[in-house]
């Protein structure tokens, strides 16, 4: 399982997992947030561009074009590998960062899922429409997006 986002929601949703037995891979542009992931038992996944993502008030900031090329690689790497792709990421006052592409969702395994908690903000799925669960052209992948605001 592969989570983008370690805020709050994305921590919650990670302990969660943890506690169902799930092998946890996480990200985030904010290096403080690699303690936090480890200490709950995950691994931290990390993209191989040097840059720091912290902005204001320990929210994450817009990365370079750089970072994304990086950061891309490491994720569609991750999106073979893994059954469940769980997005949280937000950078306030922006629309959600876009961070899986349409061609990583059709390289997931048949049967796979994600889930867009970012969707009420744009997504970080390229495949998310808010409000609908879809399921891909070619059939294998089944994608549910969660668009309403969830208190854990």
């Amino acid at each position: 399982m592969t989570f983008i986002g370690t805020g709050v929601a994305g921590l919650a949703a990670i302990q969660t997992a943890k506690n169902m037995g799930a092998i946890v891979r996480a990200f985030d542009v904010r290096p403080v947030t690699k303690e936090q992931v480890e200490a709950m038992g995950g691994q931290f996944l990390e993209v191989d561009y040097q840059e720091d993502g912290s902005g204001a008030g320990g929210y994450a900031k817009e990365m370079s074009k750089e970072w994304h090329a990086a950061a891309a690689k490491m994720l569609a790497k991750q999106c073979e590998e893994v059954d469940i792709v769980i997005t949280t990421a937000l950078i306030p006052g922006r629309p959600a960062p876009k961070m899986i592409t349409k061609d990583m969702v059709a390289k997931m395994k048949p049967g796979s899922v994600t889930v867009d908690l970012a969707a009420e903000a744009g997504g970080n799925i390229e495949t998310t429409m808010k409000d609908q669960a879809i399921v891909t052209e070619n059939g294998k992948n089944i994608l549910v997006v969660i668009f309403t605001s969830i208190l854990i």
